[in-house]
């Protein structure tokens, strides 16, 4: 089982050079780095989409993940980099496919795509995103960054986007691109990632749902004839709820993941070098 640390960082947060290299010398695999870019005032849902339901402040403060993993980048050499999750309809995708196909080649070909349409429809629509047909939005948009990616001059004619060929550069290090994996909990995740996606991110949800998911994911695979172990299962987990680390590496690995990232404070008053320390203890790295 590969173990990763997730984090939102913000301007009250630890020293996020610091933190990252204390992550790699203890043995994670991967650091990943949450988006919200605006928040409304009035929210008209809170997280999950929740009518009425208060958005805590570290959603307000979040940095860019993608300039907050080149911090990273700089500051680590073996450790992998991933967004939990990049919120795509509130991005242009050639602008987006720039920054990373950019913080790829220098980070050496060492980043997740975990790709996310939002639940905030304020936020989503403020940024010029469809919100009603979010994840119809976001297909187009992965379809143009794979594009850029790989051809010489790509060009595309589409519901929200149209551009004559262009030149692209650079393209990403990692080959034909980094790994785009969905989050969410929607009946449509397991045929979507299926069809365009490397990957499965499903956050807090418990080992049977893990293990139900596996099951469609596989059968999705098998209808477009995909071998199924091309498709990862990356799970967002709190440890604070868990009944230990080592017990929740078992049981997440017996459902059929195939990461497991850890969601840890990242404020002094939190203590996350002690969570990680923790957590690194309780999974004997």
């Amino acid at each position: 089982m590969k173990i990763g640390i997730h984090s939102a960082f913000h301007t009250k947060s630890v020293d996020l050079s610091e933190f990252a290299s204390t992550i790699e010398g203890f043995g994670f695999e991967s650091f990943w780095l949450p988006e919200h870019v605006v928040i409304p005032v009035n929210p008209s849902v809170g997280p999950g989409g929740v009518t009425g339901a208060s958005i805590p402040d570290s959603y307000l403060r979040m940095v860019d993940p993608l300039i907050g993993l080149t911090v990273v980048a700089s500051s680590t050499k073996k450790l992998l980099l991933g967004t939990g999750v990049c919120l795509i309809p509130e991005h242009h995708p050639i602008d987006l496919a720039k920054r990373i196909s950019s913080l790829d080649f220098y980070s050496g070909g060492r980043f997740f795509f975990g790709i996310g349409a939002g639940w905030q429809p304020e936020e989503t629509t403020v940024l010029g995103g469809d919100f009603t047909r979010r994840w119809a939005h976001t297909r187009e948009s992965i379809a143009i960054m794979k594009k850029l990616w790989t051809e010489d001059e790509p060009s595309h004619h589409g519901e929200y986007y149209s551009f004559p060929p262009l030149k692209f550069d650079p393209k990403p290090s990692r080959k034909p691109y980094p790994p785009i994996i969905l989050g969410g909990r929607s009946k449509w995740v397991f045929k979507r990632t299926a069809a365009w996606g490397d990957g499965w991110a499903p956050f807090k949800v418990s080992p049977e749902v893990v293990a139900e998911g596996r099951g469609k994911l596989d059968e999705e695979c098998e209808k477009l004839d995909r071998d199924p172990s091309t498709v990862e299962i990356t799970v967002f987990a709190d440890p604070s709820v868990q009944p230990s680390v080592k017990e929740s590496i078992e049981l997440y690995r017996r459902a059929g993941a195939d990461r497991l990232v850890f969601t840890v404070g990242s404020t002094p008053e939190e203590d996350p070098y002690g969570s990680v320390r923790k957590i690194a203890s309780g999974s004997q790295m």
